[in-house]
């Protein structure tokens, strides 16, 4: 009687937390789709149902998403902002993954006192180097460019997270496989490229997904370096556009809401691959 007491009572525990953390989930769930109801609430208002301050308007005007994109060159910006996540992932990738490797296969001397002051650059705001950053940037004469943007991506800058998850991957890989592939007279670059890079192409994966989704969204850093109005990337163009229709709100919503469209579907059309990625790092290494 006392197994089959115990057992039933650890069925309860087990049944209570799975409720808890049920009604957790849905509580942050919450948190983050209304404010996206209410975007998408708003762009379908008319002008009437903005002055009358209602919640769900009374006819849906898409139209509003029409007179968003016609408002702005869109067409532009949105090159603008595929020109630069698309140079700016593939640079990350190709940093993240040599530098990743480079910690966690290759020896060398100083490679885990050099992998710790990397680490230690996670704690460095961004925003303390934005001066000398902006100081070098003018001198090299690339203000009002994308090499601010694009440039530093290829030299991992600022990608110390992305170093410190993908070398974990590549710890856990067996030591075997790689002394097996030198003894077959493979040299270093082909291990990487033909048994080490497969390997961990899910991360590699989710690393390319998050970057591309910061770079379309960033406003802060074509904030710093462009002025010229014909290099905005769509998020930064959006700031203009809500000053030009400062009391049109449903315009605004829209104009956003076609900005936030792209990331969303990113998303989820890839959240297990980033979800997968990031919940195997701690069984790694």
């Amino acid at each position: 009687m006392k197994k089959i007491q115990i057992k039933l009572n650890k069925k309860q525990r087990q049944l209570r937390e799975k409720i808890v953390a049920y009604i957790l989930v849905v509580i942050c769930s919450i948190f983050f789709i209304v404010p996206l109801l209410w975007m998408l609430l708003t762009a379908l208002k008319s002008t009437e149902d903005l002055a009358n301050g209602v919640f769900f308007p009374t006819k849906l005007v898409w139209s509003n998403f029409v007179t968003a994109v016609k408002s702005i060159s869109f067409a532009q910006y949105t090159f603008n902002s595929l020109y630069y996540a698309t140079f700016s992932t593939i640079g990350m990738v190709i940093s993240t993954t040599l530098t990743s490797y480079a910690f966690g296969k290759l020896k060398w001397p100083g490679r885990d006192k050099w992998f710790l002051v990397m680490i230690a650059t996670m704690v460095i705001p961004s925003q303390v180097l934005q001066i000398p950053l902006f100081i070098l940037y003018s001198k090299l004469g690339w203000i009002d460019t994308y090499n601010p943007l694009i440039i530093p991506s290829y030299f991992a800058v600022g990608a110390a997270a992305n170093i410190f998850l993908l070398r974990q991957f590549f710890m856990g890989i067996p030591n075997s496989l790689k002394e097996s592939a030198q003894l077959d007279g493979a040299n270093e670059f082909q291990i990487f490229w033909t048994i080490m890079l497969p390997l961990v192409r899910s991360m590699v994966v989710c690393i390319a997904i998050m970057t591309f989704m910061n770079c379309w969204n960033d406003f802060y850093n074509p904030l710093l370096y462009i002025s010229n109005s014909n290099l905005f990337p769509l998020a930064y163009a959006i700031r203009t556009f809500s000053t030009q229709y400062a009391n049109q709100n449903n315009l605004i919503m829209a104009a956003s809401l076609i900005v936030t469209l792209p990331s969303l579907v990113l998303f989820f059309l890839a959240q297990k691959q980033i979800i997968g990625s990031t919940a195997t790092v701690g069984l790694k290494g």
